[in-house]
């Protein structure tokens, strides 16, 4: 646990005179945009007030599940029983539906050209009457911990759906069918909010030899390529080489590894050692040292969990 997976993989960076970009494809386990529900593993999903309500607990039953970090409970109304989390809240519709109008450009005259085809020659605008419906979902949802009923999320989520048809256009579909769509949106959106993800990622090697010592450019490119095909042996290459002439590049790919071994503040490390040798790209530097930490919180909440 605390590890990462990892594969392999080269890419090309397209373009007029641009060089071989060599990457390393990673797995990592990044914590949620809110953490402190994600910590309530046994999730109660309550009343959903509102017409619409009972799709909505459905869906966000159905959206909790698949992502695999909850074990969800249908409550329905009953006592909450063995949970951790209650899921609550109320959900409006809206339906409105008018007649508007619209200006087209038709055309009135026509006249055969040379070639015998019919040709407009004359157009005149005309008011045609349309019809346009109009849907809105807004659903207040909140997520409270069982033992003290302290709030641990609390969103305001809207939907806007319209369509509007005109004579000789098909009628929309029904308007339960685009509610059902739209409490499925929401419903996604929220288990995305507050479920640690899983996600693949590619850092690319710096290739760069600026600062280096000219007599270890050879060496630095072939260490490069080799990330592709004996990574630790690569890795262990360009540590030797940094610890004998520090260069930002060096500094950046020695973290690149410690970061595919699990070691992520030793990649943070290794990240600062770039920003200080390369402050004009600091910017990139500290997003590779941002997405670690994230890393390190996840890593960190599981074994709390545990």
């Amino acid at each position: 646990m605390g590890r990462i997976a990892l594969s392999l993989a080269a890419l090309a960076l397209l373009g007029t005179g641009a060089a071989l970009a060599e990457t390393v494809t990673l797995t990592g386990r990044f914590p949620a945009d809110y953490r402190e529900p994600s910590f309530l593993k046994r999730m109660g999903v309550d009343r959903i007030d509102g017409p619409d309500g009972s799709a909505l607990g459905f869906a966000l039953e159905r959206a909790l599940s698949n992502r695999g970090h909850y074990s969800v409970v249908a409550l329905n109304g009953r006592a909450p029983g063995d949970v951790d989390g209650l899921l609550s809240g109320l959900v409006t519709t809206e339906i409105n539906e008018l007649r508007v109008t619209e200006e087209r450009e038709n055309c009135v005259e026509k006249k055969r050209n040379e070639a015998g085809k019919e040709e407009c020659v004359r157009k005149e605008k005309q008011t045609i009457y349309c019809r346009k419906r109009t849907i809105d979902v807004t659903a207040d949802l909140r997520i409270t911990r069982a033992s003290d009923g302290r709030i641990a999320y609390s969103t305001r989520k809207p939907r806007h759906n319209e369509v509007k048809w005109c004579p000789g256009q098909s009628a929309p579909g029904a308007v339960d069918g685009a509610v059902r769509g739209m409490t499925d949106s929401i419903a996604d959106e929220l288990a995305r909010e507050i479920s640690p993800r899983t996600e693949r990622y590619t850092p690319r090697f710096f290739e760069s030899r600026d600062g280096m010592p000219k007599e270890m450019h050879a060496r630095f490119k072939d260490a490069i390529r080799a990330t592709q095909r004996d990574l630790p042996g690569a890795c262990r290459e360009l540590e030797a080489m940094e610890a004998a002439a520090p260069q930002f590049s060096l500094a950046y790919d020695v973290g690149i590894c410690a970061e595919a071994r699990g070691e992520y503040e030793a990649a943070i490390d290794a990240y600062r050692r770039a920003a200080t040798l390369r402050p004009r790209d600091t910017a990139e530097f500290d997003t590779a040292a941002d997405r670690v930490r994230k890393l390190i919180v996840q890593r960190d909440d599981e074994r709390a969990r545990r």
